[in-house]
């Protein structure tokens, strides 16, 4: 049974929709997800109140400082909608989700990943309080 070409285009193009979908490469409206806006001062709540978050971006990157008593550990990563996936470190990498004031942990690697659960909420000033 021959196949019409149009009939193959339609199914590819469809199947190539449906790919980026199920990879969250496209919301169902067919356009990217907007990146999550993550640039600012980020403070430590519960077992994280000691450390801060203070990030810069460029649309989908992000660099900045997590900071802990003095000690301050350049970060690097990038947006991918509403998450936030940091490069590994000597401490490991970190999985962060931006859910509305909050970037919450949701994964990561090394023994910084043993804050999953835990979240970091958006500064409204120029400090943390500890």
């Amino acid at each position: 049974m021959a196949v019409h070409p149009l009939s193959a285009l339609l199914s590819g193009l469809v199947l190539a929709a449906s790919a980026a979908h199920a990879n969250g490469d496209a919301p169902a409206g067919g356009e990217p997800a907007a990146a999550a806006q993550v640039a600012g001062l980020w403070c430590g709540d519960g077992l994280l109140h000691e450390f801060s978050l203070r990030l810069n971006q460029d649309g989908e990157q992000v660099e900045g400082e997590l900071l802990r008593k003095g000690r301050v550990r350049s970060i690097e990563g990038r947006i991918d909608g509403q998450v936030l996936r940091t490069q590994s470190t000597k401490v490991g990498a970190l999985v962060l989700e931006k859910q509305g004031e909050e970037l919450r942990v949701t994964g990561g690697d090394g023994p910084i990943a043993l804050a999953r659960g835990t979240s970091f909420r958006r500064s409204p000033g120029a400090t943390c309080a500890s």
